[in-house]
């Protein structure tokens, strides 16, 4: 189910993939590199590169990872460079943000706040900043899929508007 070493599962991107499955509950703190699938519960923080939750999973606990496609209910805090909301998300906590998608149907109490310098850990805050006139003015544009809404990061955002 864990995996520690070389020999354990592998995912698309080359990391080491570990599958929480429905039945289980763990209790304690999850901290990796690499990629995470709950469909169980976990009551504690979790850490990870990437991190995908089913809509049976349940994280009680604040959320940091590089990646997060979440689907099944939240009592914490998220922390995410990109983050996907999938419809049947329940998150109870504020969530922080690079890139942000939410379906049609997610839930959210807490606050949405976008990652904006070094204090607040965001690895696109350290790139160059770009001129303020090449900005767009929203973070959030609309998605081909109706009902989807993307936010960007200034990066993306200036970008797009060029």
């Amino acid at each position: 189910m864990f995996s520690r070493g070389k020999s354990g599962p592998v995912g698309p991107k080359g990391e080491t993939f570990s599958f929480i499955g429905p039945e289980v509950v763990v209790t304690g703190d999850i901290d990796t590199a690499g990629q995470i699938h709950v469909d169980g519960k976990v009551i504690g923080d979790v850490r990870c590169g990437s991190l995908s939750q089913g809509e049976r999973g349940s994280i009680s606990g604040n959320i940091t990872a590089g990646e997060a496609t979440l689907a099944g209910l939240i009592d914490g805090a998220v922390s995410a460079g990109t983050l996907l909301l999938e419809a049947s998300a329940r998150v109870t906590g504020d969530v922080l943000y690079e890139t942000l998608t939410v379906s049609t149907g997610a839930q959210v109490e807490g606050r949405f706040k976008r990652r904006q310098g070094d204090a607040d850990g965001s690895g696109k805050a350290k790139i160059a900043a770009i001129p303020a006139a090449k900005q767009a003015k929203s973070d959030v544009v609309a998605s081909p899929t109706p009902g989807l809404f993307t936010g960007r990061a200034p990066e993306e955002a200036a970008e797009a508007a060029e």
